[in-house]
């Protein structure tokens, strides 16, 4: 970590990278944010609504299969979560495992499923970031993510 002098927090590119970082930041956060707080609600809804329609049908005979049922139907509706969190489980299984053998596990690029736009926000980031350790070249531009 390089240490900044005065005169580079008062230099007028390095507080419109900064503030741009800043703003880059914050929109890859509320991303993440949108999109875990979208697949809560489908899975919300999705159970609330099931739920609601057997009671109101009487399809199942007792609350706790009415409940189960609107279970399944919201996680279907927030697969995303579950699918996630299994994911988890089985690489957390898959390196005790390799560490018992000696080996890391390891899962190809493929795997891991990524928009375009947040790959562009975060090689944006990542621009600014080193501009802002070396202060070499000219100062990053402003560019939509």
């Amino acid at each position: 970590m390089t240490i900044h002098t005065l005169s580079d927090e008062t230099d007028p590119e390095t507080r419109r990278v900064r503030r741009n970082l800043a703003r880059l930041q914050v929109l890859l956060e509320r991303r993440r944010v949108r999109a875990v707080a979208m697949r809560g609600v489908r899975g919300a809804l999705g159970g609330g609504a099931s739920f609601a329609a057997l009671v109101k049908l009487k399809l199942a005979g007792s609350l706790l299969l009415k409940g189960g049922l609107a279970l399944l139907v919201g996680l279907c509706f927030a697969w995303p979560v579950v699918a996630g969190l299994l994911l988890g489980l089985v690489l957390v299984v898959l390196a005790v495992v390799g560490a018992f053998e000696g080996e890391a596990p390891s899962c190809p690029d493929s795997c891991w499923s990524a928009s375009r736009r947040r790959d562009r926000l975060r090689e944006l980031i990542d621009e600014r970031l080193g501009w802002l350790e070396s202060r070499t070249g000219p100062a990053p531009r402003y560019r939509r993510p």
